[in-house]
């Protein structure tokens, strides 16, 4: 969320960061470290191969393949296409999910996890800068604007 898109628009650094001048690695601002890289922050998932973004969770999906849910800390539905807010539990009967309190929650579809990069990758990729220019969804996958006016990523291409 907030991150800072580098130039060639295939990586962003988390907020209160900048990029290096090749946008190969992200420099902590003044007063944070001095200077020092820090990485794009990441959920990495259990295969040790896929991740997400930050505040996402790793699901696994239909097809075998790892995924992200768009919420931290979620609940992955059996169904292994939705899943739920933390502390929620999938009603996959009613197509919902319900809190401890029994009220009804919106649930979330899975988007497909993207590949870990190496640190040190020398080539681009993984990612699409959506039209804002702030916000980034895996390689493979669309940018779709919601009605918030902010962008969210739909799994598949174009």
């Amino acid at each position: 969320p907030q991150g800072v898109p580098c130039a060639g628009g295939h990586r962003c650094c988390p907020r209160g960061s900048r990029c290096s001048a090749d946008g190969k690695s992200c420099i902590a601002s003044s007063g944070t470290g001095g200077g020092r890289d820090v990485a794009p922050r990441a959920v990495p998932c259990p295969d040790g191969e896929s991740e997400c973004p930050d505040d996402a969770t790793c699901c696994v999906t239909a097809s075998g393949a790892w995924g992200c849910c768009p919420m931290p800390q979620a609940s992955c539905c059996a169904d292994k296409v939705h899943c739920c807010p933390h502390a929620t539990v999938c009603d996959l009967a009613h197509g919902r999910c319900l809190s401890p309190t029994g009220d009804d929650v919106p649930w979330g579809t899975a988007f497909p996890a993207w590949k870990r990069q190496p640190p040190a990758s020398g080539k681009g990729g993984g990612y699409v800068l959506c039209p804002d220019g702030r916000s980034v969804c895996p390689d493979g996958a669309t940018c779709c604007q919601l009605s918030s006016a902010q962008y969210g990523c739909c799994p598949l291409q174009n």
